[in-house]
């Protein structure tokens, strides 16, 4: 995984403050894909994309 730029970082704290904040924690796996959208290892489609596949709803 790519070294995460000081800003990237400070988005992905900001997406998790917000979700605490409207009582959705975020687990490990969640902090993994914001993760991966911030360094371009995926879009928000493909992750979106996956949620639906492993919870079912294609």
């Amino acid at each position: 995984m790519k070294e995460l730029e000081p800003q990237k970082q400070f988005q992905i704290a900001q997406v998790a403050a917000t979700m605490a904040i409207e009582d959705m924690p975020v687990d490990s796996q969640t902090y993994e894909i914001l993760t991966q959208i911030a360094t371009g290892e995926k879009t928000a489609e493909q992750a979106v994309s996956e949620a639906r596949k492993e919870y079912g709803h294609v």
